[in-house]
């Protein structure tokens, strides 16, 4: 065998490696996709909106206050408000 045909051979086997893993590499990236998926599913249907709910949260009218965040109260972002408020009025 020739230097020629040695280096051809290690190409060849080079080239095999690489599909092989481009293989994996796409066969990972499906199944990342399929988990960021299944994520999106679970956080909507954690919402537990009804479907005219949903049709309009997805139509860009948004959620209910209460919906955007169980943990804030109306309370704190009026505060809020109302602070900024007070300090323009010093």
């Amino acid at each position: 065998m020739t230097k020629l045909e040695k280096i051809e051979k290690q190409e060849q086997k080079a080239r095999e490696k690489l599909a092989a893993m481009q293989a994996i590499l796409k066969g990972i990236g499906e199944q990342r996709t399929e988990q960021e998926n299944l994520q999106i599913v679970q956080q909507v249907r954690a919402l537990k909106l009804s479907r005219d709910e949903l049709y309009a949260f997805i139509n860009g009218s948004g959620l209910p206050l209460p919906l955007l965040d169980s943990n804030a109260s109306q309370e704190t972002i009026y505060s809020r408000k109302e602070e900024s408020e007070g300090i323009n009025n010093e």
